[in-house]
């Protein structure tokens, strides 16, 4: 976990951002402008995102350089990569979840900033002796700054500029001695647009217009009660709506989906050496969804043409309901043993796929030392399938739910005795296997007849020094797929090596920080060649060996300058953000000629230099 103190001064985090700090933590690997977040070598859709403990469809707007909550209004981000506990399900890659603060109660504060990419302000204070408040919002205009880069660096290739602006509101509440409410209100959302002229090169079924817009919102009220000095009662639900829309050329995808989710957890603690927490997460949709699209099959990442796909056109009303109940419990067999142990377990219930699931999970601590604490876990995942590929229209309906076990063993030794200064290091080994995960089939759209593997390793070292703090941060991992007919190989997000290395000097009203990134180039699959299918005028790529191939490694240093003016009554910081200072090309992604004849490698975000002034009273 980091905290708002620890997130809004880490380097490379764009400012604060929560979940881009969050990237600095072991087993979180880079993608270069992308929104998806890849843990532990595990895909982007296998890793659930929270607000408060509930489900939301992302955490980052478009680019993945800004989180969907303004960082000063949340108190903490968590990142669950393996072995976690039974709180939570439905996602065997990993949780990342952020939780929105409390608001001050002395007297009102605010901020305000206005930098080259986007501007946001916040304000929160008292409304009386029992209740405060919490409003912040925040607008982007990055589009227009990528358009007007993409036109001096013929490089940067422009496939979509985005715009996205959030609203978040926070109320609180003392009703008695006894119980506490909050709300939460947020909203975000993302639009990209681009007009293409001309037929992409190697589909000329796609000319015109492109445009994407994803918003959601959630109303999430809280109430904690103390029930007696033994007991404790939290209950929330959260109320929104989830709406995607995507229109390429006149086709289109068009899904709005409402959403109702439901946590309950009692907290018991029995004796000193027995605790438990006893829970229920429930979750429900109702999906209206419209499509007119082609089909489109692929492997590895080569997919055919839109202007061979056969044509979908319908809508449909898709409903879920996934119900859990949880038990956690922690058992000392003495006060003062340095032993604990969490057996714990966890059942699922999905509507949509007709099963039911029973997840055992254990977890283990020792406290060896003062300073040393050895961990382990173990436990079944579940996660079910995407109405995409479980839906008896589009999909396949006896598609099941994909299952991961998880193996975890690690540990901490602090070396700073109980002092805020020098070495902490955390050490941890995890193995994943996963099973029945959800591929393409070119007869049945869907099967589960995929699985694999992630073993690997991790480092943390934090070491601070008066004004001066550092971190290394270093991920080795090995993610292997298995597809019938392909074999095993490594996944379309294996990064070998992942190395952050961090660091930051405050002097006076001065701070300098920097962070590089190295990592792993990741395996795309190579087209060799193509079949011109003369009906569709159109070239079929055919796809080489699967993810054979890598694009070169991410490499990207990124420093940031803040200077702090201190008044009477309020301070002014000016800052200098630097991303990518080397202007490295980050390819990820590769543009074919019309006849896949010709290829270039397309490269990510270039040196993204930001310059704003924030103010605080």
């Amino acid at each position: 976990s980091l905290t708002q103190e620890e997130f809004i001064k880490a380097p490379g985090s764009f400012g604060g951002d929560p979940v881009r700090a969050a990237q600095n933590l072991p087993g979180v690997a880079a993608t270069g402008g992308s929104a998806q977040i890849i843990v532990q070598g595990a895909s982007p859709e296998d890793t659930g995102y929270l607000i408060n403990g509930h489900r939301v469809p992302l955490v980052f707007h478009f680019g993945g350089l800004s989180s969907v909550i303004i960082p000063e209004a949340v108190e903490r981000v968590d990142l669950l990569p393996s072995g976690y506990g039974p709180e939570y399900s439905k996602a065997i890659g990993g949780i990342i979840g952020l939780t929105t603060k409390l608001p001050k109660e002395d007297r009102v504060h605010g901020m305000a900033y206005i930098d080259l990419l986007n501007s946001g302000g916040l304000i929160e204070g008292p409304i009386d002796e029992k209740s405060s408040f919490l409003v912040s919002g925040r607008y982007s205009y990055i589009g227009q700054v990528l358009k007007a880069v993409a036109k001096e660096n013929d490089d940067f290739e422009l496939t979509a500029a985005p715009t996205y602006y959030d609203f978040t509101s926070i109320y609180k509440r003392k009703i008695n001695e006894k119980n506490d409410f909050k709300t939460t209100f947020i909203f975000s959302k993302d639009e990209l647009e681009l007009i293409l002229n001309q037929p992409a090169n190697n589909d000329p079924g796609l000319r015109g217009e492109f445009y994407n817009r994803t918003e959601f919102f959630r109303i999430i009220p809280q109430l904690t009660t103390t029930l007696n000095a033994r007991h404790k009662m939290d209950n929330s639900l959260a109320i929104g709506k989830d709406s995607i829309f995507v229109n390429i050329s006149g086709r289109y995808l068009d899904v709005n989906s409402n959403v109702i989710s439901h946590r309950s957890e009692l907290v018991s603690e029995w004796k000193p050496t027995y605790k438990t927490y006893l829970g229920l997460d429930n979750q429900w949709s109702d999906s209206k969804v419209g499509i007119n699209l082609p089909t489109t099959y692929s492997v590895g990442g080569v997919g055919t043409p839109f202007s061979v796909g056969e044509e979908q056109r319908f809508t449909s009303d898709e409903r879920q309901t996934q119900l859990g109940a949880y038990l956690r419990q922690e058992i000392k067999t003495s006060e003062d043993s340095k032993w604990t142990y969490l057996p714990n377990l966890r059942v699922d219930h999905f509507t949509h796929s007709t099963e039911t699931h029973l997840q055992p999970r254990f977890q283990l601590r020792h406290q060896l030392q003062p300073s040393l604490l050895l961990r382990g876990a173990w436990g079944k995942y579940v996660q079910p399938p995407r109405p995409q590929e479980s839906s008896s229209r589009y999909g396949n309906a006896d598609v099941t739910s994909p299952y991961a076990y998880h193996y975890m063993l690690g540990y901490t030794k602090d070396f700073r005795e109980n002092s805020n200064q020098g070495l902490e290091f955390t050490n941890n080994y995890f193995y994943k296997e996963l099973n029945d995960l959800v591929i393409p089939d070119v007869q049945k759209r869907y099967d589960n007849d995929g699985s694999g593997t992630i073993v690997g390793g991790e480092v943390q070292a934090k070491y601070r020094k008066n004004e001066w703090s550092s971190q290394v941060v270093y991920t080795y991992l090995k993610s292997r797929r298995h597809i019938p007919g392909y074999g095993t190989r490594p996944s379309e997000f294996d990064q070998t090596h992942n190395l952050n290395l961090i660091g930051t000097y405050n002097k006076e009203r001065w701070t300098f920080s920097g962070r590089f990134r190295f990592v792993s180039g990741m395996p795309y699959t190579p087209v060799n060649g193509a079949t011109f299918d003369s009906d569709n005028d159109v070239y079929i790529p055919n796809a080489g060996s699967i993810y054979s191939q890598r694009f070169d490694s991410f490499k990207q240093f990124d420093i940031r300058i803040d200077r702090k003016y201190i008044y009477e009554k309020w301070i002014l910081t000016a800052y200098l953000d630097i991303q990518n200072v080397t202007n490295s090309p980050n390819s990820q992604n590769i543009e074919y000629s019309y006849d896949y004849s010709e290829n270039k490698k397309v490269r990510g975000l270039p040196i993204l230099p930001t310059f704003g002034i924030k103010g605080e009273f």
